[in-house]
């Protein structure tokens, strides 16, 4: 089961990879690095974060996520504007263009699942689906 459980990991890392790139490709934005799709990414899912949640979101320092987010506020995908309720924090938000590069890597993220499911029949979709919500509950738990 090892050998398998290890081979399944990697195809599906190489293949989502594959997946993100050409999303990332179509939408105009082949210049960003992965850890800058991982920031958008978090942006997206938080809303408004502030610096402070997304370097926790990231598991990175504060330091290291201003940095990030400045890189992405230079290329246009991001904004940062003073905290309405705490004037000292700093809160990051999609633009128009980060926006739409995060609709771009959802849909191909629906197009990478629907073709792991092509790969099942209806009975085994929907263990495959109850067997991968333990997963995640246990990887979410992990990171409490």
């Amino acid at each position: 089961m090892d050998d398998l459980l290890l081979a399944f990991i990697n195809t599906l890392d190489l293949s989502l990879k594959r997946f993100q790139r050409d999303a990332r490709d179509r939408a105009g934005a082949a210049r960003l690095t992965v850890s800058q799709l991982q920031y958008l990414d978090a942006i997206f899912a938080l809303g408004t974060p502030t610096l402070s949640l997304l370097a926790r979101r990231l598991g990175v320092t504060k330091a290291s996520a201003t940095i990030g987010v400045n890189r992405l506020a230079a290329l246009g995908y991001v904004l940062k504007n003073p905290s309405e309720t705490d004037g000292r924090a700093i809160q990051v938000r999609l633009t128009a263009p980060g926006l739409r590069l995060a609709a771009a890597k959802g849909r191909a993220l629906e197009a990478y699942a629907a073709r792991l499911e092509s790969a099942l029949t209806p009975r085994e979709a929907r263990q495959f689906r109850a067997i991968m919500t333990k997963v995640v509950r246990r990887f979410e738990q992990a990171e409490d």
